[in-house]
C-alpha cells in the first residue's frame, strides 16, 4: 500500500507534483493539497481536494509532506510554522529522468525535475526546487528553501546561499557566490559574487536593488 502524500501549495509547484508523482515516487500517492488562498480551500485543483490552510498541516500525525512552493521566503516562513509539528516527514522527490551523478547529497523536501543534472560532490541543503533542464556543475552548493526556474547553468564549485530565487535562463560561470536572499533576474550571467538581499539581472548581472 502506497503512503499519504500531502502537497502544501496548490499552484504550479505543487501541481507538477500532484499530475507526475508515479514519475517522482512509487511509494507515495497524493492525498490532497494545503493552500492558504481561501478561494481555493475545499475545491479541487489538478484532480485533487484543498483540504484546508497551511494551518491544518499542523494536526497530521506522521504524515509525508511536500512543500510544492518556488517562492524561498514564502517556503521558509511556511516551514517555520508547519516543522513545529515533529511528527511530519519531508521526502525528497527526485524525477526518474533526472541524473543525480555519485557523491552528491541532497536534503529533505528538496523537488528535482526532469531534465535535471547534478554534477558530482555537489550539495543540495533542504527544500530546494530546482526546475526542468537546469545543470549543475561539480562542487556547487545549494542553500535552503532556494529555487532554480528552468534552464539554469552553475560552474563548478558556485556556492548559492538560503533563500535564493534564480530565474530562467541564469548561468554562472565558476567559483561565484550568491548570497542569501538574493534574486537572480531571468537570462542573467553572473561573473561577480553576489551580495545578501541583491537583485541582479542582465549579462554580466549587475546590481538594481
Amino acid at each position: 500500500m502506497k503512503k499519504k502524500l500531502y502537497i502544501v501549495g496548490a499552484g504550479s509547484v505543487g501541481g507538477h507534483v500532484a499530475l507526475n508523482i508515479e514519475e517522482y515516487s512509487e511509494e507515495y500517492e497524493v492525498e490532497g493539497f494545503f493552500d492558504d488562498d481561501q478561494e481555493k480551500i475545499g475545491t479541487k485543483q489538478f484532480g485533487f481536494p484543498v483540504l484546508g490552510s497551511t494551518d491544518e498541516v499542523l494536526k497530521l500525525t506522521n504524515a509525508s509532506v511536500v512543500i510544492g512552493i518556488a517562492f524561498p521566503k514564502i517556503k521558509r516562513k511556511i516551514l517555520k510554522k508547519i516543522s513545529k509539528n515533529y511528527s511530519l516527514h519531508f521526502p525528497s522527490l527526485v524525477h526518474s529522468r533526472a541524473w543525480i551523478s555519485n557523491e552528491v547529497s541532497i536534503g529533505k523536501g528538496c523537488i528535482i525535475y526532469p531534465g535535471t543534472t547534478i554534477n558530482f560532490r555537489s550539495e543540495i541543503e533542504n527544500f530546494v526546487v530546482i526546475n526542468v533542464n537546469c545543470s549543475l556543475g561539480h562542487h556547487t552548493r545549494v542553500g535552503a528553501y532556494s529555487s532554480f526556474a528552468p534552464g539554469v547553468n552553475t560552474g563548478g564549485h558556485t556556492t548559492i546561499e538560503e533563500a535564493v530565487d534564480i530565474g530562467i535562463g541564469v548561468s554562472t560561470i565558476q567559483d561565484v557566490r550568491i548570497g542569501k536572499d538574493s534574486t537572480i533576474g531571468g537570462q542573467s550571467m553572473v561573473i561577480h559574487d553576489v551580495e545578501p538581499g541583491s537583485t541582479v539581472v542582465g549579462v554580466p548581472a549587475k546590481l538594481i536593488s
